[in-house]
């Protein structure tokens, strides 16, 4: 059949079984209208070619409203059948019986279908609800009986629920040889066939309190790249979200940053052979460069005739040169050093690494002096020999790009790379270091977490001593980051009764430095008010085993909310107690069924709800007794043992 849409409403009347034992002897054929067999019909459904059950020309059925829908959290299918006031000719109560199976999306298959089906049967009206325990399940059937007459089966359609996509990931960057900066990030791998679109917001960092305020941010992006127009010698920080169709917004991705120099190179480097034409593109970062004013000069030292480079447009300026046997090689005097430097969080080491793609084995060499970084810079820039002499980092292997420095002077160094050719020593523009600008912290110890009456998480932490002017901490739990400033920090969350994973890192106060790495991960635990008020509602399933005079009894727990904002559900406690007047005690978890062997003497069953602060005292109690047997009528069998005993119990006040 055809799956329908919910929330689904409709209306089943159903033929009286009873009905056949109304007609006396010598009634006549036209006071009586019977079928073959009862039968049930959904309004809905097609136009009925047989008129309904009746004697003496009165209707003899039975008529249910059925509403079936979701909870708020789609987590849950809820069936509510009453009775629609059409009924005629029914004295007695109605048995009502409802069975709820989820489907998978395989061939429309039973989804492990004895896990996953809940049965529930009352007098008249009944409400039946299924949880749905997987994203898979794509549809629920729902089989109705009234008074033990089956109705046609009817499939509800599971829609999707509203997912919040995970955020891009791996931005990058590259400039065009027309001056353009081109922003790349990966889309989602989870969401990538419904995006939307993307939004990026880009700030640089305030000069003065080194942080990141008024976004500049770009909408109704369908691409998963963008083109951004950026001020050199500036940080900025960059980030992506993108949408799907259901209009959730991701979190914003990493932070990812650039500082675009004042003049940039394509390529950085050239290694041409003999005879080979290079040419090279000269790239003037800043609304108000000017290329036509670019100078160019050959291995550092011979000026290029102008003729050789060409404007692209106002900020771009190409030059194309023949490399000639005499000159071998031509390296432009741009290249520059990709060296990276950690100062560890004792601040006793510091230790580098570099990116060396082109060459194959290069000297990393240093100087260190006694002041700040910019003043060494300025000195050397006007030409003087500034600083002492480091010792030579010669890596043994080549795939070795790293050197260590040990004790440490917490001034300045200046650190290039050198590579020996036959035309002589060539090195890249030097970078000047401070080593207490690049450190990583150690990770915070000592976390806490404790979810709080009204949705807040509290986290807490112990930061590390160094360095002494202060770190800035930041704490994330799930997907979340979140920047805070103090070593503790609350923060709103949708469900204080959830177990939340949450990590701390933290680096200098003044936001140079490196991220610490993140602190083992610690589970939030829940600050209780006070103990649950109530148990759980639930059913039961009896199945007699009459070799062993024994029955097997399932407890089936209705969907437990608490009270979120004032306290929580640890598990339940059920408890026996037997007729001779023993009790045992039992703690589970929060689980949706519980089975129990039962001898099948006077027993009564209570469950409790409970969590650190104690346990419910308004709770359900079921009392077992054995029944005498019953005969069973051969047209009801089928269905009632496959219902087997389903009662619903309610709390005894």
């Amino acid at each position: 059949s055809v799956a329908l849409d919910v929330p689904w409403q409709d209306e089943v009347c159903c033929d009286s079984p009873t009905a056949y034992t109304y007609i006396e002897e010598g009634t006549s054929q036209s006071d009586v209208n019977l079928p073959q067999s009862p039968r049930c019909k959904f309004r809905s459904s097609s136009a009925e070619s047989k008129p309904p059950v009746s004697l003496g020309g009165k209707s003899l059925r039975t008529c249910l409203d059925v509403l079936c829908g979701f909870d708020e959290s789609w987590s849950n299918l809820t069936c509510d059948l009453k009775s629609s006031g059409l009924s005629s000719g029914m004295m007695k109560p109605i048995h009502v019986a409802v069975s709820l199976q989820q489907i998978s999306p395989e061939n429309d298959t039973d989804y492990h279908a004895s896990e996953h089906q809940v049965v529930c049967d009352a007098e008249d009206s009944l409400m039946c609800s299924i949880h749905l325990n997987s994203t898979r399940i794509s549809a629920v059937r729902l089989t109705v009986n009234v008074s033990n007459v089956l109705a046609p089966p009817v499939l509800l359609r599971i829609s999707p629920r509203s997912v919040k996509p995970s955020p891009p990931f791996n931005l990058s960057h590259v400039q065009t040889v027309e001056g353009d900066l081109i922003v790349s990030w990966k889309e989602p791998l989870d969401f990538s066939d419904d995006l939307l679109a993307y939004e990026i917001r880009y700030s640089h960092e305030n000069t003065n309190k080194n942080t990141h305020k008024n976004w500049q941010v770009v909408s109704a992006l369908e691409k998963p790249n963008v083109s951004l127009d950026l001020k050199p010698l500036l940080k900025y920080a960059i980030q992506v979200r993108c949408t799907t169709q259901t209009q959730l917004w991701s979190d914003w991705s990493d932070p990812y940053y650039i500082t675009l120099n004042k003049v940039s190179y394509i390529p950085q480097m050239v290694v041409a052979r003999a005879g080979d034409n290079v040419t090279v593109y000269c790239v003037l970062n800043g609304q108000s460069a000017n290329a036509n004013t670019a100078m160019w000069s050959l291995n550092r030292r011979v000026p290029l005739d102008p003729s050789l480079y060409h404007p692209v447009n106002q900020r771009v300026r190409k030059s194309t040169l023949s490399n000639s046997l005499r000159v071998g090689f031509i390296y432009l005097y741009f290249h520059i050093c990709l060296i990276t430097c950690v100062t560890n969080g004792d601040i006793d080491t510091m230790t580098c690494r570099w990116e060396n793609k082109e060459w194959e084995i290069v000297k990393f060499r240093s100087k260190s002096a006694e002041m700040s970084c910019d003043e060494m810079e300025e000195r050397v820039r006007g030409g003087e020999d500034v600083g002492e002499m480091g010792h030579e980092c010669m890596p043994i292997k080549t795939t070795e790009k790293v050197c260590t420095f040990h004790p440490l002077k917490m001034n300045c160094y200046k650190l290039w790379l050198e590579l020996h050719t036959r035309l002589g020593v060539i090195r890249c523009k030097p970078v000047y270091v401070s080593p207490i600008n690049h450190v990583k912290p150690h990770p915070p110890t000592d976390v806490t977490a404790v979810s709080r009456s009204g949705g807040i998480l509290r986290v807490t932490w112990k930061q590390p001593s160094l360095p002494v002017e202060g770190l800035q901490c930041q704490f994330r739990y799930y997907l979340l980051d979140k920047p805070v400033w103090v070593p503790w920090a609350e923060v709103e969350v949708p469900d204080m009764c959830q177990i939340y994973v949450v990590q701390v890192r933290c680096m200098h106060t003044s936001g140079i430095g490196y991220w610490s790495e993140w602190s083992e991960s610690v589970h939030s635990t829940a600050q209780n008010s006070r103990a649950p008020e109530r148990g759980p509602d639930f059913w039961r399933i009896r199945q007699d085993d009459p070799d062993r005079n024994q029955s097997n009894i399932t407890l089936l727990f209705e969907s437990f909310s608490a009270n979120w904002n004032t306290y929580c559900v640890d598990g339940f406690i059920v408890q026996h107690q037997a007729s001779n007047g023993s009790v045992l005690r039992r703690q589970i978890d929060m689980v949706s069924s519980y089975s129990f062997e039962w001898n099948q003497e006077l027993h009564i069953v209570t469950v409790e709800a409970y969590n650190s602060l104690g346990s419910s005292v308004n709770n359900v109690n079921m009392t077992l007794e054995k029944q005498p047997k019953r005969k069973k009528k051969g047209i009801n069998r089928t269905f009632q043992q496959s219902l087997r005993e389903c009662n619903l119990l309610s709390i005894q006040q």
